[in-house]
């Protein structure tokens, strides 16, 4: 009985694991990725329900998508372009121009830390509780400061000298300088936010303690 569950539980294991191997990534407008699988077009198409590499189902609108890049190579586009008439001229991109941002995306996400939003989130977080107990004013107002200066953070983006300098090649196509800022503008934000919470939890924990 006991060796009959152990060949149950590894064979368990080999799937799960074979699964994992046969994934294929979704990939996002903003450069994002994700593994896949069991995955099917719900809604008109409009929909993509599939199970994530942690084998949760999820659902998202295809709106948001550019490819699912299957583990056997092929992909499947899923970004279409707007087509437009004569009354309503529509300016968008191409699969290629598309993919040329996505790229630039996926390179910032992958690539692009952000170390200094980061640490200027914690500083002012750890400042915020500081400052408003010195002042005796409600402790409300130090969340505020934090979340001022990370909706500035986001607004700021790497400038095109620096993009130019890592990825010669690439940026010489505005649109891969463009996807690039646009990811790395998101990480900042998120790394600024993060920064901004871990500082705000240790100036409340020191000004209680003092």
């Amino acid at each position: 009985m006991i060796v009959l569950y152990l060949l149950t539980i590894l064979s368990i294991q080999v799937k799960a694991q074979d699964n994992r191997l046969v994934q294929d990534t979704l990939w996002y407008l903003n450069g994002g990725t994700e593994l896949i699988s069991n995955y099917q077009f719900i809604e008109e198409g409009n929909i993509l329900n599939y199970t994530n590499f942690k084998g949760k189902f999820k659902d998202i609108e295809t709106f948001y998508l550019y490819s699912i890049n299957k583990a056997d190579g092929t992909k499947n586009i899923l970004y279409k372009p707007a087509i437009g008439d004569d009354e309503n001229n529509v300016d968008t991109l191409t699969v290629e121009e598309m993919h040329t941002f996505v790229i630039g995306g996926f390179l910032a996400k992958k690539h692009y830390n952000a170390p200094l939003a980061l640490a200027e989130g914690f500083i002012v977080g750890l400042a915020s509780p500081l400052f408003i107990a010195s002042v005796s004013i409600n402790p409300f107002f130090a969340i505020i400061i934090p979340a001022v200066n990370s909706a500035v953070i986001g607004v700021t983006r790497p400038c095109d000298k620096n993009i130019k300098t890592k990825y010669p090649e690439l940026s010489k196509s505005d649109l891969f300088i463009e996807g690039y800022k646009e990811a790395a503008k998101s990480k900042r934000t998120k790394n600024s936010i993060i920064g901004g919470l871990i500082g705000l939890a240790v100036g409340f924990t020191t000004v209680i303690l003092l």
